[in-house]
């Protein structure tokens, strides 16, 4: 008997069987700890698909410098104006006047002269003073000069002044001019221009000078 219950317990041992008691626990006891709820395997998916991932990489920025042209001008600033120094003598508003030359009748066309005289604040002859022509005649720059009172003169007036300019006659614009100096050689009044004709009717130009009030 003995030797039978050993043969048994031998094959059980073999076999890697082995009996549970009736009263051996085979439940597992519950934790203590809530599991939370398991998430649904279609959020489960969900977050294991890949995310796009943007890199925003800096951008330059372009400064545009405006060459555009105003459209509203400055406002145009005035020039300041200078004022010349007034001369005490001032060009005769009746003059020039062109004539036939009648001093020199022998002469006739083969003479062209500038005659007048200058007049002070009282209206009287203004006796030494300077009279000079520049300018241009034909090309040939000359200057001429000429002073009021002498004798030769007296025929234009008291105080006049006679300049020959040229022994014919010939047509200009502007390109002479009369200036009255005192016997400094300061100038006392402006330079004048005058013109001058191809014409022996107008081949004696008279010019007055008055003082300027």
């Amino acid at each position: 008997m003995k030797k039978n219950i050993l043969i048994l317990l031998l094959a059980l041992l073999l076999s890697g069987c082995f009996l549970i008691p009736e009263n051996f626990p085979i439940s597992i006891p519950a934790s203590s700890t809530p599991i939370d709820d398991p998430l649904p395997l279609s959020e489960i998916t969900e977050s294991l698909e890949p995310t796009e991932t943007r890199v925003i990489l800096p951008t330059a920025t372009l400064l545009v410098k405006d060459t555009s042209i105003p459209t509203e001008l400055p406002t145009e600033t005035s020039t300041p104006q200078f004022t010349a120094t007034p001369f005490p003598f001032i060009l005769q508003s009746v003059t020039p006047v062109y004539i036939e030359n009648f001093t020199h009748p022998s002469e006739g066309c083969d003479w062209l002269g500038i005659v007048g005289q200058v007049f002070d604040g009282d209206g009287k002859p203004s006796l030494n003073k300077v009279i000079m022509v520049t300018g241009e005649i034909e090309e040939k720059v000359v200057e001429i000069v000429g002073v009021t009172g002498v004798p030769e003169a007296d025929i234009y007036g008291p105080g006049g002044f006679e300049i020959q300019i040229a022994d014919h006659v010939f047509a200009s614009e502007k390109t002479l001019a009369i200036q009255v100096f005192n016997l400094d050689g300061i100038p006392i009044s402006d330079s004048i221009p005058f013109d001058t004709f191809a014409d022996c009717r107008k081949n004696l130009v008279i010019i007055n000078f008055q003082f300027a009030e």
